[in-house]
Formats: structure tokens, sequence, C-alpha cells
């Protein structure tokens, strides 16, 4: 899901939860996973449909910060 409708869906609270979780495709970087109200998973992806993954978890943080998310469970 594109960042415009994270925020979209957060003002709405309509986002159950926010975990930060290692790359399935590079366990060097870190990703985003939303759940809505619903019960669907979405990875945080760009204005190009790729999924944005983040170097370190500081980096990754700031990224939820700019959405407006001041929590998130990490899982390793």
């Amino acid at each position: 899901m594109k960042k415009h409708e994270i925020k979209a869906r957060r003002k709405e609270n309509r986002v159950d939860s926010v975990k930060i979780v290692r790359s399935p495709s590079n366990a060097h970087e870190w990703v985003i996973l939303f759940k809505d109200i619903e019960g669907k998973t979405f990875f945080l992806i760009s204005d190009d449909d790729h999924v944005c993954s983040y170097a370190n978890l500081d980096a990754t943080v700031e990224a939820l910060d700019a959405l407006g998310f001041a929590r998130a469970e990490v899982l390793f």
C-alpha cells in the first residue's frame, strides 16, 4: 500500500497494527507491514510499486514517524 493510502487509513482509524520485519529478499534490510481492521496485511510500497526497504531500524522508525505512527512491533 502506498504512503498516501496508509495515511488516509490511519486518519480513518482503519490500521489495526504496524510491524517492522526483516525484508524477505534481503535479511540486512527492514520493511513495514500494516494490518487493517479487516485483517488484510500490506507492505509499504513506493509510488513506483516497489516495496520500501530500509537499511536500519532508525530509518524505518523515521519513515513510520513521517506517516504519523508512534508505535510498531519489531519482529526479528
